[in-house]
């Protein structure tokens, strides 16, 4: 007969404890996107965030990062969407005055990109929120490197110079950049 030791047990609660906050997580989610407090609703977003939750870690065995925390999900994440959400609204008006000049001020180009984030799923979320901003697009994404369109010279610049959304990825997940 196996014993179970104290590092056993730690282990399962980190672990019982990581699919509690991604499921808390795509809950949360599917309430905000439904915007229905109905009981049908809700039971079939507990449902579906027990379903994929389970599907993600046992089929998959997919875990989520260590930062991904209750802390995490209340505070930092909600300072992060409004930031970068400010961030779309003042490119979008950014954008749309380039574009309703008579003399377009557009200079395409593809910029590679090498970030001070460490992991692949910290690049992500950076080469995402680049995405969502427009006029930048990332196109690829090798390790710690990027490679992104930029429309005109002022998103280069922000993007290799000022390193405002870099800094914001780094500020989520308490990276020292």
């Amino acid at each position: 007969m196996k014993h179970k030791n104290a590092t056993d047990t730690g282990r399962n609660t980190r672990s019982y404890r990581e699919e509690l906050v991604g499921f808390l997580a795509l809950f949360v989610f599917w309430m905000f996107i439904t915007a229905s407090f109905s009981l049908r609703n809700i039971v079939l977003g507990l449902a579906a965030s027990l379903l994929v939750t389970l599907v993600v870690r046992y089929v998959f065995r997919i875990r989520l990062p260590k930062d991904i925390t209750p802390l995490f999900l209340v505070v930092r994440f909600p300072v992060f969407l409004m930031v970068l959400a400010w961030d779309v609204i003042k490119a979008n008006i950014n954008l749309a005055y380039i574009l309703i000049r008579p003399r377009l001020l557009i200079d395409p180009t593809i910029v590679r990109f090498k970030s001070e984030l460490q992991g692949d799923f910290r690049n992500t979320v950076l080469g995402d929120s680049i995405t969502v901003t427009p006029g930048t697009l990332t196109l690829d994404a090798q390790g710690d490197e990027l490679l992104v369109h930029c429309l005109t010279p002022s998103h280069k610049k922000g993007l290799l110079y000022d390193r405002h959304c870099e800094r914001l990825v780094l500020w989520l997940f308490r990276q020292e950049g």
